[in-house]
């Protein structure tokens, strides 16, 4: 079962500024944040407005172990309050404020913004990490931006207790999957786990009959064996048998995500004899995370895009980046969730491996048309820390007019925008997909977590 998101609300107010208008705004809130799937509410059965009630319910509080910390700024309150929250329960602050009434009377109604404006100095000061959501309970606006704000806070916790199984490194000559442990570990929180390929082939070597048409069973649900291009000579249970291996491998390591070395080794006959590319996209489909080509930045920027989006993310090359539209596009390692409506994925032998047609398995289909982020996560160009570059655009309809997974992209800022990015900032060549316009979430994530960013749009 799922762990839940716990959120300590904290309706903030001064004392006697509390109202009949203000209470049933505090209990809208707390219904709405009730509401949500995946998450638990702790506090926000009356209005805050001394010190002393504060620290007593932060005592208790403290015992449940919140993830997020709503401050809803009902009227102007006292500032000590929310520092001292964060500080105590060391997670990330929403700033709650709402629109200022029209005076009655000339008399100011609840001053939220300053009380906002005041505690995001403290935020800053303190290196807390915040959001701010300026808008009415109740409204579509502030469902959304608190929506963004938790899908961001869940990927901050995710990366502080992510832990990546890397499967034989990176493969030849792919500096741009080059990964510093220990700069990830101390700036954004994922460990990395090695795991070797001899460990890998001999897991899969050794599984029990039962475990193998598990495998299958789950892989043929994904898409079936194109009529006369399918996997041939067992191609379709060594494939079936890398799945279960890694499931057994995430266990054994303790690990949630993965990157792997997809070939050279795995394609020989020697040592394992297919392509491994539609298990990489079985893995992700079935809710473990996994990189092509051993990189381990491009496996934490899926796992960002599929905790932001709440949709699987596509681990991809951009091929075309000029004229109305540019492609993203794998080999056939896409998730195939994200398959165009009506378009059937076919398991197929490799366009490209041993010239084409000899080995499987690829998974190959269109991506779904639709709003698109296209994100990458790298470090900086003296390798000191992380920057993020983003872009945003519409996923077009798209053919299969190119073997593997291809969308069209129509990017926002146009493709000579996107090329000179990559190109003259020396980007690295793997992108995670995702739907949705995620760049707002994303910036969220990047200042908190002082990622430098750079937006396309």
């Amino acid at each position: 079962m799922q762990e839940k998101f716990k959120i300590c609300y904290l309706p903030l107010s001064k004392v006697n500024w509390t109202n009949d208008t203000l209470e049933a705004a505090r209990a809208n809130a707390v219904a709405f944040l009730k509401s949500l799937p995946g998450v638990e509410v702790i506090g926000g059965d009356k209005m805050l407005t001394l010190e002393d009630e504060a620290v007593e319910q932060l005592t208790e509080i403290e015992k449940q172990q919140p993830d997020l910390i709503i401050t809803h700024f009902m009227t102007f309150s006292l500032g000590v309050v929310p520092p001292l929250y964060a500080q105590r329960l060391n997670v990330p602050v929403v700033l709650w404020s709402m629109k200022e009434p029209d005076p009655q009377g000339g008399r100011l109604q609840n001053n939220s913004f300053c009380a906002a404006n005041m505690n995001a100095h403290h935020m800053w000061r303190l290196h807390i990490p915040y959001f701010h959501v300026h808008a009415e309970p109740g409204s579509d606006e502030a469902a959304q931006k608190l929506l963004q704000a938790i899908r961001v806070a869940k990927a901050m916790k995710e990366l502080n207790r992510m832990r990546i199984g890397l499967v034989g490194g990176r493969v030849p000559g792919f500096y741009t999957s080059c990964c510093s442990e220990m700069l990830l570990r101390r700036k954004l929180g994922p460990e990395v786990k090695i795991i070797t390929q001899h460990e890998l082939f001999t897991t899969a070597e050794t599984l029990t009959d039962e475990e193998v048409k598990e495998a299958t069973d789950i892989i043929l649900s994904d898409a079936p064996c194109h009529p006369t291009d399918g996997p041939k000579d067992g191609q379709l249970e060594k494939s079936a048998r890398l799945f279960g291996a890694v499931k057994k491998l995430k266990d054994k390591f303790l690990v949630d995500t993965f990157a792997m070395r997809c070939w050279p080794e795995v394609i020989l006959n020697d040592l394992y004899g297919i392509a491994v590319c539609s298990t990489l996209g079985h893995l992700t489909n079935h809710g473990m995370v996994t990189a092509c080509e051993g990189d381990i930045y491009g496996a934490v920027m899926m796992r960002i895009a599929q905790t932001i989006s709440n949709d699987m993310p596509f681990f991809c090359d951009l091929i075309v980046a000029e004229g109305e539209y540019g492609v993203a596009w794998h080999c056939g390692a896409a998730p195939c969730k994200l398959c165009k409506p009506g378009f059937q994925p076919n398991l197929r032998c490799s366009a490209t491996v041993e010239g084409g047609g000899v080995k499987g398995v690829t998974n190959e289909f269109p991506l779904k048309p639709g709003r698109v982020t296209l994100a990458r996560l790298g470090e900086t160009r003296d390798g000191d820390n992380f920057r993020m570059l983003i872009a945003t655009g519409d996923g077009l309809d798209t053919d299969l007019f190119v073997r593997g997974n291809p969308l069209k992209i129509k990017f926002d800022a146009g493709c000579d925008a996107v090329r000179n990015e990559v190109i003259y900032n020396g980007w690295e060549h793997h992108y995670a997909l995702m739907y949705g316009d995620q760049a707002e979430a994303l910036l969220d994530l990047c200042r908190n977590m002082n990622i430098e960013a750079t937006v396309i749009r």
